[in-house]
């Protein structure tokens, strides 16, 4: 469970996500998806104040980002209204495939990027949409995770930006838990538990990712890009009730 820990947070301080991505299907093999995702909630919320505090300059002059905040927290309560009627094999299956578009339109077009002129506009919906899969899905870094690196960000803002972002939603994420007694004592005490060897990886993380080109730094978020719509692809189909179709 450390390792799996201490793998995501490493990945996280390199490049301001990717410890739920990877560190959640790992520790579900073992605990099973509601004590993983539970588990994740406290290192996670905690990471990433870690890193908005860590690169806190990057907060001047982001309006973009307060834009997707803004409206990715509207976007939450539809998506909880989602989560009560829509199929989330589906919306997993929808993210996967959203995923796979992007990364063949970054391989057929490898220059393309969002230019500054069009933030005001893109912003405000890519916001809405990653709050809506947040709540409905547990997962959002598919959503904004392309956005951001289509606007061609150095890797303090990136990193940045998606810390703040996810911050915000594992706070309401934190209290949803809490409220549906999901957050047990138990888990909360697993969770502190796992502040350790998060924090350790994590600082190895914040240091190593300033020391990455941008090139590389693509790498790795094209790389968790695509660690993401397996996984996605797998939560989609393995909740499929197979036997009720096959029967």
């Amino acid at each position: 469970m450390s390792l799996a820990i201490a793998f995501g947070a490493f990945v996280k301080g390199v490049a301001g996500a990717g410890l739920p991505i990877l560190a959640v299907p790992l520790l579900s093999a073992i605990v099973g998806v509601e004590h993983a995702i539970s588990v994740m909630i406290i290192p996670s919320f905690v990471s990433n104040v870690a890193v908005v505090y860590m690169l806190r300059k990057e907060m001047r002059a982001n309006w973009e980002l307060l834009s997707c905040i803004g409206f990715g927290l509207v976007g939450t309560t539809l998506g909880a209204w989602l989560l009560a009627i829509a199929n989330r094999e589906l919306m997993f299956l929808v993210l996967a495939a959203w995923v796979g578009f992007y990364l063949l339109l970054r391989k057929t077009k490898p220059d393309f990027q969002i230019p500054d002129e069009r933030t005001g506009i893109v912003a405000p919906p890519v916001g809405f949409v990653t709050g809506i899969f947040q709540s409905a899905t547990g997962l959002s870094f598919p959503v904004f995770g392309p956005y951001w690196q289509a606007r061609n960000l150095n890797r303090d803002r990136f990193a940045f930006n998606a810390s703040a972002l996810l911050m915000s939603f594992s706070f309401i994420q934190g209290i949803s838990f809490l409220n549906l007694g999901m957050l047990t004592p138990e888990r909360m005490t697993q969770g502190a538990a796992a502040l350790i060897p998060m924090f350790l990886a994590l600082a190895v993380g914040l240091k190593v990712g300033p020391k990455l080109d941008h090139r590389r730094f693509n790498l790795i978020i094209t790389g968790l890009l695509i660690a993401t719509a397996l996984v996605l692809v797998y939560r989609g189909v393995a909740d499929i009730p197979w036997d009720d179709w096959l029967s």
